[in-house]
């Protein structure tokens, strides 16, 4: 468990310190592909939220809110595409976007019910809110 806090912690920091870098250099260029995008940050921590259940202490409850912080943050870099051919193009997408912004919704959901530790909410937010968005972009985009 303190094993998983710590690599949610470290990739919510990553990309803490890729916005802070991005700030420094007045670039607005992204530094990494959609690919270590999402297989870096998302993938590690929506896993964390789809495993989720039977929840008992409050470090379990903030490992979870500290994985959709980091969706938050993937979301945020994802909005600017990715450093691979053609990914910034694909970003600007209206579907790209809605779908980026669904999952940053549903991410806000499943914040919304560790707050309230919420196991019922917590399952329909990573459900009902995330998995959609998720699945659905990966139909269009994944194989680019």
């Amino acid at each position: 468990m303190q094993k998983k806090i710590k690599l949610i912690a470290v990739a919510v920091l990553s990309a803490v310190g890729l916005s802070a870098s991005f700030a420094q250099t007045d670039s607005h260029e992204p530094l990494l592909t959609v690919k270590e995008i999402m297989n870096g940050l998302i993938t590690p921590t929506t896993a964390t939220i789809w495993g989720a259940y039977q929840l008992e202490s409050d470090a379990q409850w903030q490992e979870i809110r500290n994985a959709a912080l980091s969706v938050i943050a993937a979301g945020n870099l994802l909005q600017l595409g990715g450093s691979g051919e053609g990914e910034s193009a694909m970003a600007a997408e209206a579907d790209w976007r809605s779908y980026n912004q669904l999952m940053i919704d549903a991410a806000r959901q499943v914040i919304a019910a560790t707050n309230s530790k919420d196991e019922e909410a917590l399952s329909a937010a990573g459900n009902d809110a995330l998995y959609p968005p998720c699945e659905s972009c990966h139909q269009q985009y994944q194989a680019r």
